[in-house]
């Protein structure tokens, strides 16, 4: 408590200091002319100083104001103690009741960022229902009580003119003026933001592509106003400088802060008032000078409102600006902050961080876990980062992140560690995300290279996961060039292929005891006359979002051609991401009808990922499917997420066993035991069993005593074009 009474009072000290100096001061420097031979007030700038300290002060400031009036007031002019009161009343009526309103409508920040914010209101509270009341309380007071000869002509208007002006006098006070006392007085009670002030308004517009307009748009003010002010008189020269003058600082707005161009206005006007002899030469009549202070005081409302909606402009553009650098999902920098990064840094060692599995999970989940495990990572790597590292988010499965201590590598293998060991959920499931990472030095110079030196990365980062290690770009350099010029023309290759019906089929038996069977059909893709093998092109077509449309090719390819082959059966393989896509069963039927092609004859191959997925898409592409007819082939089985409470609630036709249960089934017990627990699961639930890989005739005869129905392998038919295959 007593610690609060000590702040308050040193409020009040200081506030009645300030006051002390200020209101007679204000008073002393007021400008005045002469019209019709009466001395009248162009501003009285004590109401300037009044605002002035009660918005530094708030309601701290008007005790040490009425303290002051009533010095000044005693040591002008002799009045009695009730007059002193009344004039008194009159002089605080105005800043108190516009201040208390403002107060009651702003809130408490009502007299924080003066000229920034709220600026109709305080225009309308302090520019003119202050100087209102505080003549219209002059007014009528002085109907009803006599003051003397020097002050009574403040209370009792001759003519409807001079009581014009006089408001004007107040309005040009508030309006203009205030600023003029504000800023001076805060700077004099806080020397850091005056220090502030100096590098906000002063510094940053005086930068390179700056300064020349500046010190120009200087140069011609203080030339008009010397040429304004000085003692040498001509009617021209007023008529024609003091538009220029408004010309000029409608031009500065663009270039100088809002408060600066406020600044100097108050400072040229005082100037130009102050000096009045040469400004209103040729002003001889109350009319005249009510003019002339209209002009003044609308041109200040124009400038108040311009600097207020350029400022909002420049906020707008430079909050645009930083939207455009930030990723508006995951909150992190993004490519274009990257490269504005590396301009400001000569070098930079980049690593790319890699989520391996991030673009099948997302597939599954949606595109919201993407960036759920995005911002979570985030969230996991600040404790390993100092403040000056940071984290950039890239299209697709990566983010880049910029190191600046030493031993790069050991700090990204112990992030890529810290990572694979750290699991994430979303929705109450548990992410097990996969992580590799590369990194190298880029230089800030070379901005052509940096896009192809991310793309090397980018490509490095992948081979870390598969290898489960952290890589370097150095030495590798030109053999990874080599490589990403190799994928990307292959790229083109598949897409030509694609367009120009470069597909061809293989067709591989599968058979059973009796040589009776189907096959399976295989693709190739050709091009500018060269056949290109699955292990190349697979890849090329996972990666690049190429599977919808590379599957619908074939199924279309083999229903057109099945008019030929009228006895045969066909099994297909579609790759996950076909079937995730919405509407892909309905396609598939769709090609069906059109080739009247019957369902039974086709049988579709899908992954134990794709069967037993939560993907709602996918799930119901093969109930559709085999609602229709199909067959569903579950291939590769016992290698992924199959196990036997997934085999029991299984909803297919077919499943085939993966071959690395066949290889060595001979030799291998455990191998005998896993076919025959399958197959016996299989035989309840009235499946059957296809064995992949068979190689040998033991393994044949095996494999059919174990109860399985067909076998597929080199010993049973390699894959041959289906054009040689028997009609």
């Amino acid at each position: 408590m007593r610690f609060k009474i000590d702040i308050l009072s040193r409020k009040f000290f200081v506030a009645l200091a300030l006051s002390l100096i200020a209101i007679p001061f204000a008073r002393y420097v007021s400008p005045k002319t002469v019209v019709d031979g009466a001395a009248v007030y162009l501003a009285w700038l004590p109401l300037s100083a009044s605002f002035a300290i009660t918005l530094l002060f708030g309601r701290h400031a008007i005790l040490p104001l009425i303290i002051s009036f009533m010095v000044v007031n005693s040591v002008v002019v002799e009045l009695t103690s009730f007059q002193a009161s009344v004039l008194l009343f009159c002089q605080m009526l105005g800043v108190t009741v516009s201040c208390s309103m403002l107060r009651w409508i702003i809130g408490k920040r009502w007299r924080y960022g003066l000229p920034k914010f709220h600026m109709g209101m305080v225009v309308f509270w302090i520019g003119f229902i202050a100087p209102a009341l505080i003549k219209g309380a002059m007014y009528l007071m002085g109907c009803y009580l006599h003051f003397p000869l020097n002050v009574a002509n403040y209370f009792s208007t001759s003519s409807l003119v001079y009581g014009v002006v006089d408001v004007q006098s107040l309005i040009c006070a508030s309006l203009i003026f205030t600023p003029l006392f504000y800023y001076p007085l805060r700077m004099l009670l806080n020397y850091r933001y005056a220090i502030g002030f100096w590098h906000r308004h002063v510094t940053t517009i005086l930068t390179s592509g700056n300064r020349t307009f500046v010190l120009y748009w200087l140069l011609g003010l203080v030339t008009i106003l010397s040429v304004l002010c000085s003692p040498y008189e001509n009617k021209y020269i007023a008529g024609y400088l003091v538009p220029i003058i408004f010309i000029l600082f409608f031009a500065g707005i663009s270039r100088l802060s809002s408060v600066l161009i406020v600044l100097i206005w108050s400072v040229s006007a005082f100037l130009l008032v102050l000096n009045n002899k040469h400004f209103l030469f040729g002003v001889l009549s109350a009319y005249s000078v009510a003019f002339v202070l209209s002009v003044l005081i609308s041109f200040t409302i124009c400038i108040l409102y311009m600097v207020q909606i350029y400022a909002r402009g420049e906020a707008l553009k430079r909050k645009w600006h930083d939207q455009a650098l930030i990723d508006p999902l995951t909150g992190l920098p993004n490519l274009r902050e990257f490269e504005l990064y590396l301009k400001e840094h000569q070098q930079a060692t980049v690593c790319c961080l890699r989520i391996d599995n991030l673009e099948f999970l997302s597939r599954h989940y949606g595109m919201m876990m993407r960036i759920y495990c995005k911002r979570a990572i985030t969230r996991n790597l600040q404790p390993l980062l100092t403040s000056d590292e940071k984290l950039f988010q890239i299209p697709g499965n990566e983010l880049l992140l910029v190191l600046t201590g030493p031993e790069t590598e050991a700090r990204l293998t112990h992030i890529v560690e810290f990572l694979n060991n750290h699991k994430i959920n979303w929705n109450n499931h548990v992410m097990d995300l996969e992580f590799g990472a590369s990194w190298g030095v880029i230089d800030g110079k070379e901005e052509n290279q940096l896009h192809h030196t991310l793309g090397q990365l980018s490509w490095l980062s992948e081979q870390a996961c598969s290898s489960h290690q952290v890589l370097a770009l150095d030495s590798r350099e030109e053999a990874i060039s080599g490589f990403t010029t190799e994928r990307v023309m292959m790229l083109n290759r598949v897409k030509r292929a694609l367009a120009h019906g470069g597909i061809l089929l293989y067709a591989q038996p599968i058979v059973d005891k009796e040589g009776k069977g189907y096959h399976e059909i295989l693709s190739r893709l050709q091009c500018d006359g060269e056949l290109i093998m699955p292990d190349k092109f697979i890849p090329i077509i996972t990666q690049f979002n190429l599977s919808y449309r590379f599957d619908m090719r074939v199924v279309e390819t083999l229903f057109s051609k099945m008019k030929h082959y009228p006895g045969q059966r066909f099994s297909l393989n579609l790759m996950p991401f076909t079937l995730m896509q919405k509407g892909a069963a309905d396609e598939i039927i769709a090609l069906l009808k059109r080739y009247h092609v019957a369902a039974q004859k086709i049988t579709i191959e899908v992954t134990e990922e794709q069967a037993f997925s939560d993907s709602e898409n996918s799930l119901h592409n093969i109930r559709q499917l085999s609602d229709y007819g199909f067959l569903i082939a579950i291939d590769d089985f016992g290698t992924g997420y199959a196990n036997y409470e997934r085999l029991k609630r299984l909803e297919a036709d077919i499943v085939k066993i993966d071959g690395c249960f066949v290889r060595d089934i001979v030799a291998e017990k455990m191998d005998q035991l896993i076919v025959k627990s399958i197959c016996d699961m299989a035989k309840v639930k009235n499946l059957t069993l296809v064995a992949e890989y068979v190689e040998t005739e033991e393994q044949k005869s095996m494999l059919f005593a174990l109860g399985v129905d067909y076998l597929q392998g080199y010993l049973i038919g390699k894959p041959a074009p289906l054009s040689e295959l028997k009609k």
